[in-house]
This record gives structure tokens, C-alpha cells and sequence, in this order.
């Protein structure tokens, strides 16, 4: 399925509550629950030993992924677009791969540029 193809389907399934400030609300905080779920399953892993139920992690990141359609849904955002743009800006950041420097020295007015254009 094409990632935009699955926003259109996703937002079938969402509710549409009052105004779009009380929809955005919605899947701003659906994300942080969602984020919780995935947490805990990795916090049980460590803390108690549980084995880790990837079925479960992969549900999670699934329903991250429907809050974040969500979200661009209300907004008319492509997320395609903004896949790439995020890429673009890793690979303005990292130019060759992941380095520890960079992470830590990032050129943010740079960062800004590519993600403005």
C-alpha cells in the first residue's frame, strides 16, 4: 500500500471531533499513548524479563503510524513529502552516514534551509 494511499483509508476510521484545533489535539495525544505502548513493551523486556511480543510491537507501530495519517489528513499535508523532506535533512546532517560529531554540531540554520525548501 502507498503511504498516502493508506492516510485516505485511515482517516475512514478516525473520529472527526468539533474543530480542527480539537482534532489535531486528538492525535497528538493518541501518538503519546501509543508511544507509551511501545515503551512499556521494551520496559517490561528490560525490567522484568518479559519476552519481547513483536506481534504486539509491530500493532503498536501501526497504530502510531494511524494517529500520524491522522494528523496529516486534518493538516493537507503529504506525507510523502514530508518523508522526504525529513530524509533531506538527515542527509544535510550526515552527509555520508551517521557521525557522532555531527549529531552533536548540527548546522541548524542549514538544517532549516533544506527543510524550507
Amino acid at each position: 500500500m502507498k503511504i498516502n494511499e493508506y492516510v485516505k483509508n485511515a482517516s475512514t476510521t478516525r473520529a472527526m471531533l468539533r474543530d480542527k484545533k480539537l482534532d489535531n489535539l486528538h492525535m497528538t495525544l493518541g501518538l503519546i499513548t501509543e508511544t507509551g505502548e511501545l515503551a512499556d513493551v521494551f520496559k517490561k523486556s528490560l525490567a522484568y524479563d518479559k519476552e519481547i511480543d513483536w506481534v504486539n510491537v509491530k500493532e503498536e507501530i501501526g497504530d502510531l503510524m494511524w494517529y500520524i495519517a491522522g494528523l496529516c489528513d486534518i493538516n493537507n499535508f503529504d506525507l510523502e513529502d514530508i518523508l522526504k523532506t525529513n530524509i533531506n535533512k538527515l542527509k544535510t546532517r550526515y552527509p555520508d552516514r551517521f557521525d557522532k560529531v555531527r549529531a552533536v554540531k548540527r548546522n541548524l540554520e542549514k538544517e532549516r534551509e533544506t527543510l524550507e525548501s
